[in-house]
């Protein structure tokens, strides 16, 4: 069991400059080319190369956690892992919080608009329009000093760029070299909108409390440069021949996005066979516990019922994942953290499902059973709950399908799910209008079974009176 839910933990936070012989774990979000992104399964591109690097100056070995950009910060402060290494621009509000390297790259904002739009030759050209930015980047301080442009922000750049190529924005502003890569492969018909806006820097984030890390990693990084190795590895990503090798958009590999989505539906079923056989007997213990004469319990079933249905899901796993090993020292990996999130979730569902069930027996029934003999419990086990269940398969089943598709919010945690493979090809092929149709294809298959059962089953029983 503790290998099917990952609950080993990396090296202790906050623990000093004398790496050799441990596992640096780097946290980053790998839908943002050149710097990080999947291919193949692996995480590649320059900030992959160089958290490597850095490791291997520090004699470390490398562990990376790959997650939503919403979500990397809150890890790092959970002690989920020691680096951020995911394109982090330094702004004060950052530095503030967190602990930074030197920095390692040089950026800006740029504004991409749509080739036929010359309207748009810059962020004035911008006032009075829509811009699209992706969440929680530094864009956002960009627009701040513009009021008059409206601003939507999107989970990541590459749908911002498609809803500019739809019509529904003016322009999209975002970094620099991340926006020029997805010009070059498959955005057609979108430009660059005059040059770059700001000079900006990217650093390594990390814990405050960890000023000797910090020095060993600023070490590590000037070692990097006085060897050539990074002015190598600068050149291979961002130099002149690379930028000639980004003129023709590569085509998309079908075969490969297939078998990545396929994981991640495989990935996206287990999650919701573990919930579902994990919450289906606690929703009929809450569903129960709401009914004993005992009023303290009835009252706690009935507010973990409100309190779970009342909040959204993607709260409860942040909380589950971000905030326990905060307020309690308890440190669940992933797996555990989204299994127990979705499992209390969908039991508070399940709970209203089965009391509905229990309500709709005929209450003569249980009458005549006590009239017999029998006592509460005997009632309860033989007479009612085999009919309660019958009624309820067929709300169950659509509750398996709802848990199903909410299954796809756990990627905020890193879990490469359905959605996530989706987000992560979307981003490395620049290609969303190809990779997100397929998405919704997998859902669809995974989901229409169980459509089907439960139509069945609502006409069985609907025969059956």
């Amino acid at each position: 069991m503790a290998v099917l839910l990952g609950c080993g933990r990396g090296d202790a936070p906050g623990s000093g400059g004398d790496w050799k012989g441990r596992t640096l774990r780097i946290g980053t979000d790998a839908t943002y080319p050149p710097f990080e992104s999947v291919k193949d399964g692996e995480l590649v591109g320059f900030d992959i190369e160089l958290g490597a690097l850095v490791a291997e100056e520090l004699g470390a070995k490398v562990s990376w956690t790959n997650t939503s950009f919403d979500g990397v910060f809150p890890a790092l402060m959970a002690g989920k892992f020691d680096l951020v290494i995911s394109a982090v621009t330094l702004t004060p509000e950052r530095q503030q919080r967190l602990g930074f390297s030197t920095p390692y790259y040089t950026a800006g904002q740029l504004v991409v608009a749509r080739e036929a739009d010359t309207a748009v030759t810059g962020l004035e050209s911008l006032r009075g329009k829509t811009a699209g930015i992706q969440l929680n980047t530094s864009a956002s301080l960009v627009l701040e000093k513009f009021p008059d442009i409206e601003v939507r922000q999107y989970p990541s750049i590459d749908l911002a760029l498609q809803d500019l190529r739809n019509g529904n924005l003016a322009g999209v502003v975002g970094d620099g070299p991340t926006l020029r890569y997805f010009l070059t492969h498959g955005f057609q018909g979108l430009r660059a909108a005059g040059g770059l806006l700001t000079e900006e820097h990217y650093g390594i984030a990390m814990r405050p409390d960890d000023p000797a890390l910090r020095e060993a990693v600023n070490a590590a990084l000037q070692r990097l440069r006085d060897s050539g190795r990074f002015a190598a590895l600068e050149e291979r990503y961002f130099g002149e021949a690379a930028q000639k090798a980004q003129a023709t958009p590569p085509a998309v590999p079908w075969g490969k996005v297939t078998w990545r989505l396929a994981r991640g539906l495989g990935l996206t079923l287990g999650l919701t066979v573990l919930a579902l056989l994990s919450g289906m007997p606690l929703g009929l213990a809450v569903a129960l516990g709401r009914r004993v004469r005992f009023r303290p319990l009835s009252w706690l079933c009935a507010a973990y019922v409100e309190g779970l249905r009342g909040t959204p899901l993607l709260v409860q796993i942040i909380f589950i994942y971000y905030a326990l090993p905060q307020l309690l020292g308890v440190d669940l990996a992933p797996m555990l953290a989204a299994v127990l999130a979705l499992t209390l979730n969908s039991a508070a569902y399940v709970a209203e499902i089965f009391r509905a069930g229990i309500a709709s027996v005929d209450a003569g029934q249980e009458e005549a059973a006590r009239a017999l003999g029998m006592g509460r419990a005997q009632v309860m086990r033989y007479v009612i709950l085999p009919q309660a269940v019958r009624n309820v398969l067929p709300p169950l089943t659509n509750e398996g399908i709802a848990l199903l598709k909410d299954s796809s919010l756990v990627s905020i945690i890193g879990m490469a799910e359905l959605t996530r493979a989706g987000q992560e090809l979307a981003s490395q092929l620049a290609a969303p209008l190809a990779v997100w149709p397929l998405v919704a294809l997998f859902y669809l298959l995974a989901t229409l079974p169980l459509t089907r059962l439960a139509s069945a089953l609502e006409k069985r029983l609907h025969r059956q009176g």
